[in-house]
């Protein structure tokens, strides 16, 4: 009993020596990560902290009816217009309803809403949920 006790004891004791593998010459304090380099490169685009998340905000609602084929057909013929805003077609029983854009501000909505205003009717800017994308905005800004 007392062989095992002495051979596990110094078993331990050879590996915890043994595994010291960090030369005297590398010493670096904290945790090396290493990593694809790409996710660098997003990360320096966006900052650190951006990213693509919803909140609230508003959109330009530019159909709201029945009719599904009308609904798309409006939807299409915005996206040939302004094809750098995006639309969004909901269906909220018993109604179809196409929105377009993604405001954070009121102010935004409505300088949309003065072009879109002559072209459908009616119009109108309502408050929604809406996607907020900060690595768009800052690779503008680079």
């Amino acid at each position: 009993m007392k062989l095992r006790y002495i051979l596990t004891l110094f078993f331990v004791l050879g590996f915890s020596v043994c595994s010291y593998a960090q030369s005297e010459e590398d010493t670096t304090t904290g945790v090396v990560v290493h990593s694809d380099p790409r996710l660098a490169v997003l990360m320096k685009k966006s900052g650190g902290g951006g990213g693509i998340y919803s909140g609230r905000g508003y959109r330009v609602q530019i159909y709201s009816g029945n009719d599904r084929a009308k609904a798309t057909k409006i939807k299409i013929d915005f996206a040939r217009r302004f094809p750098s805003v995006r639309t969004y077609m909901t269906y909220v029983q018993p109604q179809f309803r196409v929105k377009v854009g993604d405001f954070r501000s009121r102010g935004e909505a409505q300088k949309m809403y003065d072009q879109l205003s002559t072209l459908y009717t009616p119009c109108m800017i309502v408050p929604d949920y809406i996607v907020i994308n900060t690595l768009k905005q800052e690779k503008k800004d680079d």
